[in-house]
């Protein structure tokens, strides 16, 4: 059996963005219950795994809708010659075949009765967009007809016809809340599935696993229920770190980035301090104001320092936030 080696479906990065989402619409919400902010948190997960799935379904039905148009044309009474003998050069895309086989895929799709047959409008805004394409064009007018190039083709599909697409964020929000936010990033796993296909892979071959291993499954409830289990002490530390400012005047946003990032540090050691700060400092660029992440930033600095100094955080490897020393 072929696999996809050394990689995984849902990222560190998208898993704290995750518990950021529902952090805060639980805390805004004030009556909502711990454990279901909980599972809410690993169902929304789970439906990023859907829509992974769901966008490799998307390529089969975008062949599915250019084959109908193919049928249609030879029936018609008088086709053109173009019609009578159409370029299927695309339809019988050997990277469309692998998916349309695959019985991983397959048996994923009727599980969770996955589906685009209400869709028909999509597939002829992506059909008619591709078609009008440079790159689609130079690939049906080329005689070759090889495995590198038809991978590419689809590549050039996922990149180019589907994240600007206004309408199909319209029909993603009608079937999942959280899809819309996900599908930049299901996109580029999607990308990195399909340039790891082979030629000779079997019907069998394993798609990206939703995590890397027991750890990162475990991640995104660790870090949601530490950061409660903090809430409280942590306000009290921010305020303190943060005298030359009106506690109850900072961004929301920011002090729940800054609640998340503290918890992440006190409970994960063996990330290094560094990989958090960067992380939480990119998620605030897209998350809250632009001066966020150079205060966000030089609090955590201070209160991380002050916290190591007391021996409140432990680290298994380098303290990358100053100067390489063991904690």
């Amino acid at each position: 059996m072929w696999q996809i080696q050394k990689s995984f479906m849902i990222s560190r990065r998208l898993l704290r963005i995750k518990v950021l989402k529902i952090l805060f619409a639980y805390i805004k919400s004030g009556n909502q219950s711990q454990l279901s902010a909980e599972k809410e948190l690993v169902f929304s997960i789970n439906k990023t795994y859907d829509l992974y799935h769901y966008v490799l379904l998307l390529l089969i039905k975008i062949a599915d809708y250019a084959q109908n148009r193919i049928n249609i044309g030879k029936q018609k009474y008088l086709p053109s010659q173009e019609e009578k003998n159409p370029n299927t050069k695309f339809v019988d895309n050997t990277v469309i075949k692998l998916l349309r086989q695959n019985k991983i895929l397959q048996n994923y799709i009727e599980q969770e009765k996955l589906s685009w047959d209400d869709s028909n409008e999509l597939m002829k805004k992506i059909f008619s967009s591709m078609v009008s394409s440079d790159y689609y064009k130079e690939y049906m007018l080329n005689s070759r007809h090889s495995f590198v190039e038809d991978r590419q083709l689809i590549c050039k599909i996922l990149e180019n016809e589907i994240e600007d697409l206004d309408y199909i964020y319209v029909l993603l929000e009608e079937k999942n809340i959280y899809w819309i936010d996900d599908l930049e990033f299901v996109l580029s796993m999607a990308i990195k599935t399909v340039k790891s296909f082979r030629a000779n892979q079997d019907n069998y071959t394993e798609l990206l696993p939703l995590y890397k291993d027991d750890n990162d499954e475990q991640f995104a409830v660790r870090l949601f229920r530490r950061t409660l289990a903090d809430y409280d002490k942590t306000e009290i530390t921010i305020d303190e770190h943060t005298r030359n400012w009106d506690f109850e005047r900072l961004a929301f946003m920011d002090t729940l980035i800054l609640q998340m990032l503290l918890a992440e540090v006190r409970e994960f050691p063996e990330i290094p301090v560094r990989i958090s700060m960067d992380e939480y400092l990119e998620i605030a660029k897209f998350f809250s104001s632009p001066t966020s992440s150079a205060f966000i930033n030089g609090v955590a600095d201070k209160i991380i320092s002050h916290e190591m100094k007391e021996n409140n955080i432990v680290k298994y490897s380098e303290n990358l936030l100053e100067k390489s020393e063991k904690l």
